[in-house]
């Protein structure tokens, strides 16, 4: 009984590596070889790889959603809606204008 279990093993095992394989390397004879473009730095855009900025001076970006001010640099800025933000200077125009300051980065 052991024996039979440890051939169904070796027979499944073999049965993975070969469909692994196949992923790995699909057989070329029913399908032509399909070109690959490598994009190139030059090609892309710099806003695309860059990390995104404020859009204004302000050190401070309010969420007028959520009623949160950030540095500008919190990681919650980059998920704001750009309909949703409101730039402040200082950390007192933000609190005058109702905002309560965020959590995570601690304005």
């Amino acid at each position: 009984m052991k024996r039979l279990q440890k051939v169904y093993l070796q027979l499944f095992l073999v049965l993975c590596v070969a469909v692994s394989l196949t992923s790995i390397f699909p057989t070329l004879s029913h399908q032509a070889a399909i070109p690959v473009q490598i994009a190139h730095l030059d090609d892309c855009a710099i806003d695309a790889i860059a990390p995104s900025t404020p859009q204004s001076e302000g050190a401070y970006v309010a969420n007028s959603n959520t009623g949160k001010f950030h540095y500008a640099g919190c990681r919650y800025v980059n998920m704001m809606s750009p309909s949703h933000k409101v730039f402040y200077d200082n950390r007192d125009e933000a609190i005058n204008a109702g905002f309560v300051p965020c959590k995570v980065c601690r304005p």
